[in-house]
């Protein structure tokens, strides 16, 4: 009866663990349909506070190609790793978050990379409804 315990409290650790990988939050941008819009500004909100923190931003091609940026932030500097249909295209670092505000536009902008990517990239632009 020991050895059964045993065995499926191991089995529950093993799921929970397998599945920890899975939460990591998401934006989805579907052609300008973008879902959780609320999670990428929780993550500028941590970047700003020097908070770690992880998110993917998901965006489709034309053809439905899935495009992932997983953007992970250590305290000090923005990882993105980006991939397309499980493919890794490129990796890269930023030091900052910025998002600007212009007009009817937000701007969600990764500034002062390096690596694959140099300089500043856009990676959003959204409508600025009144909040």
């Amino acid at each position: 009866m020991r050895n059964v315990f045993i065995g499926i409290t191991l089995l529950v650790f093993v799921i929970t663990g397998c599945q920890s990988n899975n939460n990591i939050e998401e934006v989805i941008n579907n052609h300008n349909d973008i879902q959780n819009l609320e999670g990428l500004k929780k993550f500028v909100e941590n970047v700003n506070n020097q908070n770690q923190a992880e998110i993917n931003y998901v965006q489709y091609g034309i053809e439905g190609q899935r495009g992932v940026r997983t953007l992970t932030f250590n305290g000090e500097k923005i990882n993105v790793s980006h991939s397309v249909d499980g493919d890794f295209i490129e990796e890269f670092n930023c030091n900052d978050f910025i998002v600007k505000t212009e007009e009817d536009v937000k701007k969600y902008i990764l500034s002062q990379c390096t690596g694959d990517f140099n300089g500043d990239f856009e990676l959003l632009s959204a409508p600025n409804k009144d909040e």
